[in-house]
């Protein structure tokens, strides 16, 4: 949420600028009484039923969202948002490393990569599991989107304890202050 005031904004979601979390801060603020709820998962039953008329989701959750009902659509800000992708890791203490690594080549085999990425509705970044998904999904603009929109999106910064838990903090206060 502080991401998307700061990107409203016209500020990177890795801010550090005090005045600017300020800033990122009132305008959560001003929309506040515009807020039904700051929920989780609940906010893909809110949109689906059109109790809310406009949610911040991931793009797999949207797509769900829209099975449910195809009134909906799913945008990105003009202003920019957020680039985020899954990883696979292995812990270090991990008892099967060979297994976890085919685990991994398995699920980044191109049928396999493209059978995920319809199932889960998440895009996927495999180039091969791509071209063999149907044309209507590859072709989607809205979840597979040109370089003039991802050219707009950032890779959340490690920010660092501190300043995550100042930006947890400025998070909370809009919370607490939810009209």
């Amino acid at each position: 949420m502080m991401g998307m005031a700061l990107n409203s904004l016209h500020y990177s979601v890795n801010d550090r600028d005090e005045g600017h979390l300020q800033e990122a801060l009132t305008k959560l603020n001003k929309l506040s009484p515009n807020v039904k709820a700051i929920v989780g998962d609940e906010i893909k039953m809110l949109l689906a039923n059109e109790e809310a008329a406009v949610g911040i989701v991931w793009s797999g959750d949207a797509s769900e969202i829209m099975d449910e009902n195809d009134k909906l659509d799913y945008v990105v800000p003009e202003e920019g948002s957020n680039k985020w992708f899954d990883n696979m890791v292995i812990p270090r203490t991990a008892d099967n490393v060979d297994g976890a690594h085919k685990f991994i080549n398995f699920m980044l085999r191109p049928d396999v990569a493209a059978k995920n990425a319809e199932y889960v509705g998440y895009s996927t970044p495999n180039i091969p599991a791509l071209e063999l998904l149907p044309k209507e999904t590859s072709e989607d603009t809205r979840f597979y989107p040109p370089a003039e929109i991802t050219d707009r999106l950032e890779v959340y910064d490690n920010l660092g304890k501190r300043m995550l838990a100042h930006y947890n903090e400025l998070f909370l206060k809009f919370k607490m202050n939810k009209k």
